[in-house]
């Protein structure tokens, strides 16, 4: 292995080993930071700055219970190209993702957002009547690093259902 590809591997692990919490200082409305992640993604970067919209990269939102979690394909698609880095490529974020495409493993994100097991949340069903992600997710193209930034309890889904003339009985959500 080429001196380069050494001192590479190494500044990627030294950065792996630090936790790249890079921007994970924000703090959120609801008191908390935004959980570390293993690459430091910068939302308004990406969403904000360069208006990549949710549903490119939580590409299953509109079809699926889940929005999902982009998977490291979704990345390199963009920075990546040909597996060689070259958009951004001196960052250490693009490092870290040249390192994950090469490994073949997939980005172990954390998720954000979690509901209970007993609660079902079809993220198709909200997109499809025209809710916008920002109204559950918060103005995630303002953040560098994402946060929770509304409870999501019952009584905060009822609200919003009502508002919106949705139904409101149990098993709407509870099934």
């Amino acid at each position: 292995m080429g001196r380069v590809r050494w001192v590479l591997l190494g500044v990627v692990a030294t950065l792996a080993l630090a936790g790249t919490g890079i921007g994970a200082a924000g703090q959120s409305p609801l008191g908390g930071k935004g959980p570390q992640q293993p690459i430091a993604f910068p939302h308004d970067l990406h969403a904000g700055k360069s208006k990549i919209p949710c549903m490119y990269c939580h590409y299953s939102a509109d079809r699926s219970w889940d929005a999902g979690i982009p998977a490291v394909a979704t990345c390199a698609g963009c920075h990546l190209p040909g597996g060689v880095p070259m958009v951004r490529a001196d960052r250490p974020g693009v490092k870290q993702l040249a390192e994950y495409w090469q490994r073949k493993l997939p980005i172990p994100w954390v998720r954000i957002y979690n509901l209970p097991d007993y609660v079902h949340f079809p993220h198709m069903r909200h997109v499809k009547a025209g809710m916008q992600c920002q109204e559950c997710h918060g103005p995630v193209e303002t953040m560098p690093v994402v946060q929770k930034v509304v409870p999501l309890q019952m009584g905060w889904c009822i609200q919003c259902h009502r508002k919106r003339g949705a139904r409101t009985d149990c098993f709407m959500c509870h099934y």
